[in-house]
């Protein structure tokens, strides 16, 4: 069994999502008959903010750096994504001291941790986990390293490959990953002398996507906080039975190769204030054919306090504040946390920056790039990440207006002086 606990963070004084005025909208959608049943499935996802998922991941990742290392030198850090190679490192052949030619996997650094695949420019969870490795590495910089190629592992001796999620639905990314690195000749042959071992730590999953990962041949170890509720795990079969008759007649019923029920009918009844995973019911995040999903990006400004966040226009100020950058009194959340953003631009946006924006501002790193996504598509960054003019003006117009000097009236005659004074 993992090392998990079922968490509820709704249940610490955050007001219902079915009583905010979204959800209220949303329901208007079902018949009469049906809200009360809707309305309980609202209560009953589990809502996990940034700082959930954040303390969840550090706390996992700080239990592992204090278990006892033993003979272990270093333990090796990757944030889950989708990788497009075939392998996760590169190899070539290289001469053994026996005189015999093998492969060898090669490289101090190892894929990038956060990088858009199949030409989306969105790069998903993957940046927020990124964010809490960097700082896992940080706190213990004798335990972890972020991201090491081959030859890095070699050199500290690794001994434990982790790979670090928000997320465990079906389980079906994490096992592809461990399939790419165990195509790796170098990790197999690490493998088959027990030289290095694996581990997945999550904040939340569900009970049947951690045994799937469980049941991957390497064996991997499973830590997880949130054990997420699920449609068939569900502890009131009626419910949940009531909850599949819903998404029978509401909203779409196929989006993205998925059922009703989401991707590999999951019935996941979770949500994250920065997405929706694909496993939870189309009904919530899907739209089509006349359906207004509820979840679509982020949560609106009436239903942070269900997530257990505060105001953006709070968030907002605290961020401009760490950044000394002046906002004008005048300006919404939104427009104020785009200023903020485009004024953290540098040159040009790199990729992974969105972490070091993160530390500089208070923003999570989710909002930082939904806004580096919106600030692209109305034409304020290019997508090599260089400000428009647009971009540009936009950022000093955040400024407050330095007042103009008032004209000194002059004489328009020019004055040319006669002879020079006496000096005294």
């Amino acid at each position: 069994m993992p090392q998990g606990r079922t968490l509820n963070p709704a249940a610490a004084g955050r007001p219902p999502l079915s009583r905010t005025p979204s959800a209220a909208n949303w329901l208007l959608q079902f018949r009469a008959a049906d809200q009360l049943a809707a309305a309980e499935l609202l209560d009953s996802l589990l809502l996990l903010n940034d700082d959930d998922v954040a303390s969840s991941l550090r706390e996992e990742l700080g239990r592992l750096a204090r278990g006892g290392v033993g003979l272990r030198k270093k333990i090796a850090l990757y944030s889950e994504r989708e990788i497009a190679e075939a392998v996760f490192f590169k190899s070539e052949r290289r001469l053994g001291r026996d005189g015999i030619f093998r492969m060898r996997a090669i490289g101090n650094v190892g894929p990038p941790a956060v990088k858009p695949v199949r030409g989306r420019s969105r790069v998903g969870s993957e940046g927020w986990t990124a964010f809490i490795i960097s700082q896992a590495v940080e706190a213990s910089p004798k335990v972890y390293l972020n991201h090491p190629g081959p030859d890095r592992i070699r050199r500290n001796g690794v001994s434990l490959i982790v790979i670090v999620t928000d997320f465990l639905g079906s389980g079906s990314r994490v096992r592809a990953m461990i399939d790419k690195f165990i195509k790796v000749p170098s990790v197999r042959a690490w493998r088959s002398n027990s030289w290095v071992h694996f581990t997945v730590v999550a904040a939340a999953g569900t009970a049947k996507g951690i045994r799937s990962v469980q049941s991957h041949r390497t064996a991997p170890t499973v830590s997880v906080t949130h054990v997420v509720p699920t449609l068939n795990g569900f502890p009131n079969p009626e419910a949940a039975d009531k909850w599949r008759r819903l998404m029978s007649r509401y909203g779409p019923r196929r989006a993205r190769g998925s059922g009703p029920e989401g991707f590999d009918d999951g019935g996941a009844l979770v949500v994250f204030s920065y997405r929706t995973p694909n496993n939870t019911p189309l009904l919530l995040h899907q739209g089509g054919a006349g359906w207004t999903p509820l979840f679509q990006g982020p949560p609106s400004e009436d239903m942070r306090a269900a997530f257990g966040l505060g105001k953006l226009s709070a968030r907002v100020k605290g961020a401009a504040l760490a950044s000394r950058i002046p906002l004008a009194d005048d300006l919404t959340p939104e427009e104020g946390r785009m200023i903020v953003i485009l004024r953290a631009v540098r040159g040009r946006w790199r990729a992974g920056q969105e972490v070091e924006f993160a530390e500089r501002t208070g923003l999570t790193v989710p909002e930082i790039l939904d806004a580096k996504d919106q600030a692209q598509a109305v034409g304020l960054l290019t997508k090599q990440g260089h400000l428009t003019d647009e971009g540009q003006k936009l950022a000093r117009a955040g400024a407050p207006k330095i007042r103009k000097r008032p004209d000194i009236p002059t004489n328009p005659e020019m004055y040319y002086p006669q002879a020079l004074r006496a000096p005294r």
